[in-house]
């Protein structure tokens, strides 16, 4: 399994994080998803995965509403 952490921007809520959440795990290749909210910066989420596309996961955010902004960490 591979884990991939990104920094997003714009949520504010636990709603936002069940949203993120969601979609991110209807992606396929995604095991798990963990989000730390930071309701005034940029919020952390984790990705477990076993070869899921960055780019998919910045489609996914990217259609609930919130902007990926860094790559955090890839192993």
């Amino acid at each position: 399994m591979a884990k991939l952490v990104v920094d997003v921007s714009g949520m504010t809520c636990n709603h936002c994080v069940q949203s993120v959440t969601t979609a991110l795990e209807a992606l396929d290749h995604v095991q798990s998803v963990g989000v730390e909210l930071e309701p005034q910066g940029n919020s952390r989420v984790t990705l477990t995965h076993d070869g899921a596309e960055l780019g998919d996961v910045a489609s996914a955010v990217a259609a609930e509403g919130y902007t990926l902004e860094a790559v955090a960490e890839q192993k």
